[in-house]
């Protein structure tokens, strides 16, 4: 075979190498997933920025060229996003509070909601309980450094505030609380970073490892605490409504609801 010829045969080999990874890029030949395209984004509350990540990481094995945009915040402030920002392609607050304002405002498709899992409150103080709180009654006795949600932010300030007016107990845990978050996730930082002695979180958050050996929880009892459910739906302005659909229907597929109680919830 003469150099030439040799030439001609190498560039052969280089041009259909080239040609096999642009049909790679394109999705042509991707044999792990949907060749499907498009984008959602995701208004999702705080408190599931574990489980999220890891929904996003499934739902992309199974749909590789969509691209999921999560923003994460408290369910006030998300809910905010879609009053004034109109913008969002599905919504999933921590509780369904929220999801019905969003019902009553015409900023998501009623047919499409439908309830995941819950929250479930509980308490939680520095390892070693050095105040021995045993009670929703203790976070107002004297000394005790309290943190909570915003009333009318985070899903938890709404709950928490529910639970100390059911058990009578808003004035006196009020004058105990020295700072307050617009997310549940601020709540445990400031309780492992020394900055209150006892917060009211989500329960599936204390698996964190933010958390792991640094705290320990204390369960409301059920008839002092009030639960939330945790809803999803797609909104009434999505930019790619078959994307929003098809990442909203992985999150309450079975396969959906294995990492959901991966990360410590019932569904």
């Amino acid at each position: 075979m003469n150099k030439n010829n040799k030439i001609i045969i190498l560039i052969i080999i280089i041009i259909a190498i080239l040609a096999i990874a642009g049909l790679y890029l394109s999705g042509a030949l991707n044999t792990g997933g949907s060749n499907e395209q498009g984008s959602v984004d995701v208004l999702m509350g705080a408190g599931f920025s574990k489980v999220g990540a890891d929904l996003i990481s499934e739902f992309n094995k199974k749909y590789p060229n969509i691209k999921v945009n999560a923003k994460y915040g408290g369910s006030g402030e998300l809910f905010a996003t879609l009053e004034t920002q109109k913008s969002g392609d599905v919504f999933l607050p921590a509780d369904y509070k929220y999801m019905q304002d969003a019902m009553d405002n015409g900023y998501v498709e009623n047919n499409t909601v439908k309830n995941i899992t819950k929250n479930v409150p509980v308490i939680i103080v520095k390892k070693g309980n050095p105040k021995n709180i045993t009670s929703l009654k203790d976070l107002a006795k004297p000394g005790v450094k309290v943190a909570i949600g915003e009333a009318d932010g985070p899903a938890i300030g709404k709950t928490t505030a529910q639970i100390l007016e059911k058990n009578n107990l808003t004035e006196a845990v009020e004058g105990n609380v020295v700072v307050k978050s617009t997310t549940v996730n601020q709540l445990l930082t400031y309780l492992v970073t020394g900055q209150c002695d006892a917060t009211i979180i989500w329960e599936d958050m204390t698996v964190w490892e933010e958390g792991k050996g640094k705290i320990e929880v204390i369960k409301i009892p059920a008839n002092e605490t009030v639960e939330s459910t945790v809803p999803i739906a797609t909104t009434t302005f999505a930019k790619d409504k078959d994307a929003a659909t098809k990442f909203q229907e992985f999150i309450t597929s079975e396969e959906g609801k294995k990492i959901w109680k991966k990360w410590g919830f019932e569904v």
